[in-house]
């Protein structure tokens, strides 16, 4: 067969899909054409879209070997080498390719994707965004490119420029699926694109195999489930200090308050059930199952909030008779609704496949601590919730005063603990906290920006797990402060503040028969001399 028939052929299968059958071929061909450069090159080409790594390096290196100066095959090796988590030699091999042929679009375009796939400091990140928009220069065309710009310059914290990439590449080739996927991680790329979730699902229906649209459109939905953390988090203090009303008080009361209790739980489980059906009308037929599949705690966690909101019900209308056993019910429920949290945010920090795998480990956990640190200032204004209702339940003091306090501890701690496994076991260099530092700052400030990073994450995780375990430990007391009535206590004796008090007989026989006291029994002190006052005439 002619080269120029089975380079035909082979590209035709690449464009369909069908690259099993084009290494096939080129296996056929294998002794005819194993001294041609291009040969390995597309043999390549089918490794790398089968995602064989491995197989693609060695492909990519056998081409360079016969062409040491082929652009195509040293960007087919860097992009194996990537994959392969071998980062630094694909920067150099890259960088050669740009030093022979600096004229060579993608090379530029391929840097700057490496660069932005693990930058190390600004410095790298300012040389992306400018490797990315001179590809874009050199190949204005190229949708490719605008993708690569976009990104770059989001990573920059240039919004706008983002923004305008991406417009302009849409208005190119307005299906291009590397445009409308990456509008998702872009900020305000809903501006542009619309609901990312309509447009995956319209993606989908046009390209129904596409598993990467099927990875993207799962993980969208999975992300809109993180609305339901905060939620939870309040909802349980605030039925607590609602059930405060209605301990000791008189029938009328209590009644008002039980029903107050279930009307709130009942509007809060529309609430969120509503929300729910939202984000699950987007999903075609039967879908919820492929995604319940590709994250099997999504399932656990939302049996954690049925339990979590059974339980604060339960625990709110039972505080009402025995505030005790009713605060722990709840404090249950706060501790099962923050389970349901922590399994969602795993899933979403995107555990990983291969728990052998070290960096596949260091980008979840560098997800998972990213997560939990967001919204702090949001944090704060719900604790500061949580204490307002501490107060309300204090104003009708009851073992129900500790719901809040509870709450707001374990959602601490939580935070807390996460953010300090994550912190030790990434060490010092990879941490989220030192990490973001260390983008921001240049190569030769780097190791300063590591040492301020860790110190701020310590700082950061003390003040969640200092302040957590005292609000937590003073509910613990307050689940104990509120005596209860003994079983064996006498009747009335007399009216008091803790109500009249009676004395058997014994007692008043002992008290009538023994001695009055006389005077001789009783001592004084003697009182001091005084000293003598001058009078106002001298």
């Amino acid at each position: 067969m002619e080269f120029d028939v089975l380079y035909t052929r082979i590209s035709h299968h690449l464009a369909t899909g069908r690259e099993t059958e084009a290494i096939s071929l080129l296996k056929d061909n294998l002794n005819e054409y194993q001294q041609v450069a291009e040969f390995w090159m597309l043999y390549s080409a089918c490794h790398l879209n089968l995602e064989q790594w491995d197989e693609a390096e060695g492909t990519a290196r056998a081409a360079l070997g016969l062409n040491p100066e082929h652009p195509v095959a040293g960007e087919q090796l860097a992009v194996a080498l990537s994959r392969l988590r071998r980062r630094d030699e694909a920067l150099a091999t890259i960088q050669q390719v740009i030093a022979v042929e600096p004229e060579y679009a993608r090379g530029h375009h391929l840097l700057g994707m490496i660069l932005l796939g693990n930058v190390q400091n600004n410095d790298e990140r300012i040389l992306a965004r400018q490797a990315t928009e001179h590809a874009l220069m050199l190949e204005p065309e190229n949708p490719d490119f605008y993708q690569g710009a976009a990104l770059a310059a989001d990573m920059a914290g240039d919004q706008r420029s983002a923004l305008k990439h991406l417009e302009a590449g849409l208005r190119i080739d307005p299906h291009h699926q590397g445009l409308l996927r990456s509008a998702g991680s872009i900020e305000k790329g809903h501006k542009i694109v619309g609901d990312h979730g309509q447009l995956l699902r319209g993606m989908l229906a046009s390209d129904p195999m596409n598993e990467k649209l099927h990875e993207d459109y799962a993980e969208n939905f999975l992300a809109k489930q993180a609305v339901y953390a905060n939620r939870w988090w309040l909802f349980i203090p605030l039925l607590a200090a609602i059930s405060s009303f209605g301990v000791g008080a008189s029938l009328p009361v209590l009644l008002i308050a039980i029903a107050l209790v279930s009307v709130c739980a009942g509007l809060f489980a529309w609430w969120s059930i509503s929300t729910y059906r939202k984000s699950e009308k987007s999903l075609p037929a039967g879908y919820i199952k492929d995604i319940h599949a590709r994250f099997p705690s999504l399932p656990k966690a939302a049996r954690a909030y049925k339990i979590s909101w059974a339980a604060a019900l339960i625990g709110a209308i039972a505080g009402c008779f025995a505030p005790m056993a009713g605060a722990i019910m709840m404090i249950l429920g706060t501790a099962a609704g923050r389970a349901g949290a922590a399994l969602i945010f795993r899933e979403i920090s995107g555990p990983p496949e291969d728990r052998q795998d070290p960096e596949e480990r260091r980008i979840h956990l560098v997800r998972l601590s990213g997560g939990y640190a967001a919204g702090f200032w949001k944090r704060v204004l719900l604790v500061l919730a949580h204490l307002i209702l501490f107060g309300v339940c204090m104003a009708h003091p009851s073992q129900l005063a500790a719901v809040p306090l509870g709450s707001a501890g374990l959602g601490l701690l939580v935070i807390g603990a996460v953010l300090a496994y994550c912190q030790f076991r990434l060490g010092f260099k990879d941490n989220a906290f030192a990490y973001g530092l260390a983008v921001s700052s240049s190569a030769k400030l780097r190791g300063f920006a590591l040492l301020r990073g860790n110190l701020g994450g310590l700082y950061f995780i003390a003040v969640h797990l200092v302040f957590g375990l005292i609000a937590f430990a003073v509910s613990l007391s307050l689940l104990g402060s509120v005596p209860q009535p003994s079983e064996d206590s006498g009747g009335p004796v007399e009216d008091g503040p803790g109500g009249p008090v009676e004395l058997t007989p014994e007692q008043l026989d002992q008290l009538t028969k023994s001695p009055a006291p006389k005077l001789d029994d009783f001592s004084f002190s003697p009182m001091p001399e005084l000293p003598d006052v001058p009078s106002l005439d001298q």
